[in-house]
């Protein structure tokens, strides 16, 4: 049946636009349903509705990875956009529903804490064109060109960084091609919300430079976008007391503080601006020592990773910097 093609080429799209390679996909398993009467409209007993159903298992990041494939169908024509949970099954489920502009329904489903979560598309009720009332015959029109990814100008923005795919930095960045320096961007973020660290910088000349008179930098002269998470390995067993003194210049400072040091690795992700293009990836460990790992700011966190190593840091960064293309 045409539409079974169609349905397979829905979950082709869908998990191709939002997956990374850490996360697989099984291929796509069709079934049918005859009959139709079940359909708010009704329809015959010989209608059949086609299936196609697979599985994404992506670890700890499953639920990351079912919020992008949503962000992507909903930039594809899908509609009618549902979400809730299902309790009194031995596990809570998540189900998410929409509808595409050709008929085709969506289901996904990831039980609560699972590494894993099922996409099924569902055709419309179709039937041979010979029975009373079919469809007429001819081709399904061709789906249109996926959207590509929104672009977002910003560093604060970390969607560059955690969907690639989905988001990039700008869409008018200079290559990263050429002679250097290839200038940087820097985007900040934590695996676990409730970890502190201090902040991870660039030199300032790997940084393009602000427009005369503006507080404004030239974004089209960043050609690379380097993402930086940290993760916490183990309990130093060490606290360190930061003292803020300025409540006016740091968030809740006024005293000193003190935190459950941890020991800490920032992974590394370099990637170009434009295309979100992975350039290099490489981890750092902490290995700041005594006030250099204080944070800006005093969030209230026990929690703190050990600084970056920036001379590591700064050495695996600068052939990239340095280097012509």
């Amino acid at each position: 049946m045409e539409f079974e093609q169609r349905l397979t080429e829905h979950l082709s799209r869908a998990v191709g636009g939002a997956l990374e390679p850490e996360a697989r996909a099984t291929p796509p398993n069709h079934s049918r349903s005859v009959g139709c009467a079940e359909l708010p409209e009704g329809g015959p007993t010989w209608g059949v509705r086609p299936r196609a159903e697979l599985t994404v298992s992506a670890g700890d990041k499953a639920e990351k990875y079912l919020d992008d494939v949503v962000t992507w169908i909903l930039r594809d024509k899908f509609a009618e956009y549902e979400w809730r949970w299902r309790v009194g099954t031995p596990a809570d489920v998540k189900e998410i529903t929409a509808v595409h502009e050709d008929g085709t329904e969506l289901l996904m489903e990831m039980a609560r804490g699972s590494d894993q979560f099922t996409v099924r598309m569902t055709g419309p009720c179709t039937w041979p064109p010979d029975r009373p009332g079919g469809p007429p015959a001819g081709r399904l029109p061709p789906l249109p060109a996926p959207s590509g990814p929104t672009q977002t100008r910003s560093v604060d923005d970390q969607g560059t960084c955690r969907s690639p795919k989905l988001y990039v930095y700008n869409l008018t960045s200079r290559p990263f091609a050429g002679r250097g320096p290839h200038l940087m961007m820097l985007v900040r973020y934590a695996d676990e919300k409730a970890m502190e660290y201090a902040e991870v910088q660039l030199p300032r000349d790997w940084e393009p430079r602000y427009a005369p008179g503006t507080s404004q930098r030239n974004l089209d002269q960043v050609q690379l976008l380097v993402c930086v998470r940290v993760t916490a390995t183990r309990d130093s067993r060490q606290d360190l007391t930061c003292n803020y003194a300025s409540e006016d210049a740091l968030l809740g400072g006024g005293r000193p503080f003190t935190f459950d040091l941890f020991e800490s690795v920032y992974h590394v992700t370099v990637r170009e601006a434009r295309s979100g293009r992975k350039v290099s990836e490489f981890t750092v460990p902490g290995r700041q020592s005594g006030a250099d790992n204080c944070p800006f700011r005093m969030n209230y966190n026990r929690k703190l990773a050990r600084g970056i190593d920036e001379a590591a840091f700064e050495r695996r960064l600068r052939p990239l910097v340095e280097a012509d293309r």
